[in-house]
């Protein structure tokens, strides 16, 4: 199967034309072969930033974000937990946070509940 294929052109100065020749002859690779791969993995890099802001915006959830990454749902899942990015997707979540806020006497941690249970969805 033939899949067609478009040009695209950027341009550099003199210096960045010289690093790009430099990091090509290094890697034992053409500078069209580089600038592909660069360009990908910058295409991916954007799909799973978007997703994962979306994710949390509430826009989407894991599996959604997974899809709009266009990534597996393991490795979305893997990106989120990298980031340290609180999975809220039980529902009882916030009802056993307010148990904890009533064990632990928190004045904060009910505050903090009630803007997120406030908060449009």
């Amino acid at each position: 199967m033939s899949v067609s294929t478009v040009t695209k052109s950027i341009r550099l100065t003199r210096t960045e034309a010289k690093e790009l020749t430099e990091v090509a002859r290094r890697a034992a690779a053409s500078e069209s072969a580089l600038m592909k791969k660069w360009i990908l993995e910058g295409i991916r890099d954007q799909k799973l930033e978007r997703a994962i802001q979306a994710y949390m915006k509430r826009e989407t959830d894991l599996r959604g974000g997974a899809a709009m990454a266009g990534v597996s749902f393991n490795r979305f899942l893997h990106e989120i937990q990298k980031r340290h990015i609180i999975i809220l997707e039980d529902d009882h979540f916030l009802d056993r946070l307010a148990g904890l806020a009533d064990a632990f006497d928190s004045d904060p941690l009910r505050q903090a509940i009630k803007r997120v249970a406030s908060a449009p969805d």
